[in-house]
């Protein structure tokens, strides 16, 4: 028996703070007179073939021994003594702190035996896939040790079909999941194993295709089969589908993009242009709060959607993107509370100016009825094809800024309408002008001007005349001046009567920049008030 052998049948170990076992020094004591022997009685080579397995013995007994005693140390650190709970609370911060999917966290699994356990026994460490996981056998070993907790799978084009089909039976317990810039073949492969999989857990789908081109869903396949219970947000990018495919009930966001708007007005091309099916999502979804619908809005209204209102008492945030007419057909159906914030975008492509006079009579009783809403943040920018507007009922940090970016975020309305046939400046003007009036501008404190058209300019001044709270101002085009002084109207200085001299009230702050003259003769100039 070899001498670490011996050692097995001792007592367990005691250790000392001051001085090393004495038993672990008899230990070391009896191998080395072992090791002596061998040294001295090895002479054949069967001898030494047998001396050498003695010795491989020894040394994986002195490794467990090791091992033990590692074991025992890790026991009496400080960190050993915090419940499972906490540490496996604290590996979820390491995991998901950065990149939840990287390899890098994982190396908490071999530091010790206990937290390699813990991790282990924790599912939930293991549920987030991303596109960075490239090897399949280490997707599969995470997918096991799930042990069917809720996942969060993310795919894209870089994903091929042998690695998609190791998610495909883990669908009915996945919570989230995001198919992103998937070609037409891959889509196309990937809906098939998927839309016949049961998903009661999905809280959260996304679909996107490429920028290119948009990709026609599979006829007769909905996304997935069955009812999907917890369905909450649902976002869809490039994909032509049918409105009846979205899950009603529940939703709480949905996102429909398209990159043209022509395709829709072809119904054999896309099945977005049925209004009927549209409107029968949107009355059966009844606890929406997002709503984002890009170039996907119906052609023409049918008879069914004539004079119908579509209540959303949640609704906080509202996007449309398309023509006119259609943005305007969708909002004259729609019933939505003042707190529903704005986001419009609009094209124009006729000689008339009846949609978007539609449109401005909708944005007016809408931020009137039923509370009125005052807005302290207007700032405008027109161009001979462009108008854009951003109104708010709080002041920007900083409002004489050159930087906007981010400025705009938590506005209440934002508005663009573009035109695609050189409309007449006259037309653009009328809008602008009417967009000014019936607005809720007169509690102006912030305004901001940027206007490029030189031929019959806006009379600013005469629009803006009642905003005598404006404290200050931005102004970037062609006869501005007038402006300037209807923003500063003569008030009394006051006295024994009342009617003595008088003062101008001014801006506080103002960037000019002036453009009323030939741009070669006149630079732009920054004013920090009025001297």
């Amino acid at each position: 028996m070899s001498a670490l052998a011996d050692v097995q049948t001792q007592k367990p170990l005691v250790y000392s703070n001051t001085q090393a076992s004495p038993t672990l020094s008899g230990m070391f004591s009896r191998l080395e007179c072992k090791l002596n022997k061998f040294q001295s009685t090895i002479q054949p080579p069967k001898t030494r073939v047998a001396a050498l397995t003695t010795v491989d013995q020894d040394i994986d007994a002195a490794k467990r021994l090791v091992l033990s005693m590692l074991t025992h140390h890790n026991m009496l650190v400080p960190i050993s003594i915090l419940p499972a709970e906490i540490l496996a609370r604290i590996f979820h911060v390491i995991a998901f702190s950065g990149q939840p999917n990287s390899l890098g966290w994982v190396h908490i699994t071999h530091v010790c035996r206990r937290w390699r356990q813990i991790a282990l026994d924790d599912s939930t460490l293991w549920t987030h896939f991303s596109t960075s996981l490239r090897n399949k056998d280490w997707i599969a070993e995470r997918l096991s040790r799930t042990r069917n907790a809720p996942l969060v799978i993310e795919l894209d084009a870089s994903m091929d079909e042998d690695t998609v089909s190791l998610f495909t039976p883990h669908i009915s317990h996945t919570r989230e999941l995001y198919l992103h810039n998937i070609p037409r073949i891959l889509y196309s492969i990937i809906m098939q194993e998927i839309s016949t999989q049961e998903a009661p857990a999905l809280e959260h789908l996304e679909l996107s295709g490429l920028i290119t081109l948009p990709i026609k869903h599979l006829a007769g396949h909905s996304f997935l089969n069955g009812p999907l219970p917890r369905l909450r947000i649902l976002c869809v990018s490039q994909i032509l589908f049918p409105w009846s495919f979205v899950p009603r009930g529940r939703l709480t966001q949905l996102e429909v993009t398209l990159n043209e708007e022509a395709l829709t007005s072809r119904p054999e091309v896309s099945p977005h242009d049925d209004w009927n099916q549209l409107i029968d999502l949107l009355v059966n979804c009844p606890a929406l709060e997002v709503l984002h619908l890009e170039n996907c809005l119906p052609a023409t209204l049918s008879g069914r959607s004539g004079g119908q209102k579509i209540h959303l008492p949640r609704l906080s945030r509202l996007c449309l993107r398309g023509s006119s007419s259609r943005v305007a057909n969708l909002l004259k159906m729609l019933k939505l509370s003042s707190p529903t914030t704005l986001r419009l975008s609009c094209t124009s492509n006729s000689t008339a100016a009846y949609n978007e006079h539609v449109i401005l009579s909708i944005l007016s009783a809408h931020f009137n009825d039923p509370t009125p809403i005052e807005f302290s943040s207007f700032k405008i920018i027109i161009y001979p094809s462009l108008i854009s507007m951003v109104a708010s009922t709080s002041l920007p940090a900083s409002p004489i800024s050159r930087d906007e970016a981010g400025t705009d975020i938590d506005a209440e309305l934002a508005l663009s309408l573009s035109f695609l046939h050189g409309r007449g400046f006259d037309v653009v003007n009328m809008i602008s002008t009417r967009a000014c009036e019936v607005l809720p501008l007169s509690k102006l404190k912030f305004l901001s001007i940027c206007s490029s058209i030189s031929i019959q300019p806006v009379s600013w001044g005469k629009v803006f005349r009642h905003c005598i709270e404006v404290t200050a101002v931005q102004v970037h085009g062609y006869q501005m001046n007038d402006l300037l002084q209807a923003l500063s109207p003569l008030h009394p200085l006051g006295g024994d009567n009342g009617r003595g001299a008088r003062r101008r009230r001014q801006p506080r702050a103002c960037t000019f920049a002036r453009t009323d003259l030939p741009k070669a003769d006149v630079p732009a100039v920054e004013w920090s008030g009025f001297h």
